[in-house]
């Protein structure tokens, strides 16, 4: 029995019983009932809400799956033997740590404002500027080459 149809039956039993809204007391029965009616209502749209946000997810997770076998299916047919170890090894460093001996650039550059010295390296300089963590100046790079600026004097 939904919560509707147990409201319905209370409010025939209130018909029934002659429970009128003269009286203090049928007053607030006759409320409770209006509430609890209200609420059922309520009760069943959250639920019709649910199961229809249920059916996208369960047509998300098939789309999902789909696209999976077609992105990667046919890498895990080829990797039956791959292990932990396979992994280690195929892992590229772009050195930007300088813990796994990559080659990557770093430099060590003094903020002008503060004095703290900061390891910046080369993909950071792409950017042109970074901000010092201390005192959160901005400090620029010039990357053009000491030639560029000998042609631009010219």
């Amino acid at each position: 029995m939904t919560v509707s149809e147990k409201v319905a039956y209370l409010k025939g039993l209130a018909d029934g019983l002659g429970i009128k809204d003269s009286t203090n007391e049928g007053k607030l029965m006759l409320a409770v009932i209006d509430v609890l009616e209200s609420m059922a209502g309520d009760l069943e749209a959250v639920d019709a809400h649910a199961k229809g946000l249920s059916d996208s997810i369960s047509d998300i997770n098939e789309d999902m799956e789909y696209l999976e076998d077609l992105c990667i299916g046919d890498i895990d047919d080829d990797d039956e033997d791959y292990d932990d170890a396979d992994d280690d090894a195929n892992v590229s460093c772009t050195g930007c740590c300088g813990s796994c001996g990559g080659d990557e650039q770093e430099y060590e550059v003094t903020c002008p404002k503060c004095g703290e010295t900061i390891t910046v390296f080369e993909e950071d300089l792409d950017f042109g500027s970074i901000r010092c963590p201390k005192c959160d100046a901005e400090l620029e790079f010039d990357m053009s080459s000491d030639d560029d600026k000998d042609k631009k004097d010219k």
